[in-house]
């Protein structure tokens, strides 16, 4: 059955009755289009076998695609990755926060998640309405950019990117215009932190 919902809220204080819907449509299976402090984001709970597989199909992302996990603190991150003391201190610094560090993934985690990779992104976010909705939902949630196929850049703008949507089982968090420059990307599976990507958060930190 097709489901679409396009929930409007206040960027910084968000309604709690659209939250509310919003994890309820989360534990229904469906995947959510979410504002953060860079880009809007698609996330779903990761069990949701079928809203993972819209997710791949409407990005068209393929096996080696780095998922990202959105943690509601740095206690729930541990519980998906393992991190030593000096990955540990850095994420504190740094987070919440415009960052994505990539982490080696635990095996508690579904494998069908992450393909041929064994690492996953973590973000903290520092935006009103991601924190309201993981203290909501309890639980982390499968991430990756709003960018569609064929697009140089985010999807910034719900006006433009609504009606792309709204054929799929989904919902959409609208907050108004969302920013272009995404997180920054530092991975810390190695002996030393590796920046992959400059963006909004500032690194060295």
């Amino acid at each position: 059955m097709h489901l679409f919902e396009h929930l409007r809220l206040h960027p910084e204080r968000p309604q709690i009755r659209q939250i509310r819907r919003a994890a309820e449509l989360l534990r229904k299976g469906l995947f959510v289009a979410m504002p953060t402090e860079t880009t809007y984001v698609l996330v779903c709970l990761p069990e949701s076998v079928k809203a993972i597989a819209d997710i791949t199909k409407l990005r068209q992302l393929d096996s080696s695609h780095l998922w990202s996990l959105v943690c509601d603190d740095l206690s729930q991150a541990a519980t998906c990755v393992r991190m030593d003391n000096n990955a540990h201190r850095i994420l504190k610094r740094c987070l919440p926060g415009a960052f994505t560090f990539i982490l080696p993934a635990s095996s508690s985690l579904p494998r069908r998640i992450f393909g041929k990779r064994k690492d996953v992104g973590i973000r903290i976010p520092a935006h009103p309405i991601c924190q309201a909705l993981l203290e909501e939902v309890g639980e982390v949630l499968l991430a990756t950019t709003l960018q569609l196929p064929g697009e140089a850049e985010p999807e910034y703008d719900p006006d433009e990117f609504v009606p792309r949507l709204k054929h799929l089982s989904c919902a959409i968090m609208d907050a108004g215009w969302g920013s272009l420059v995404p997180t920054t990307v530092v991975d810390l599976c190695g002996d030393e932190p590796e920046l992959r990507r400059q963006g909004a958060g500032e690194w060295p930190a």
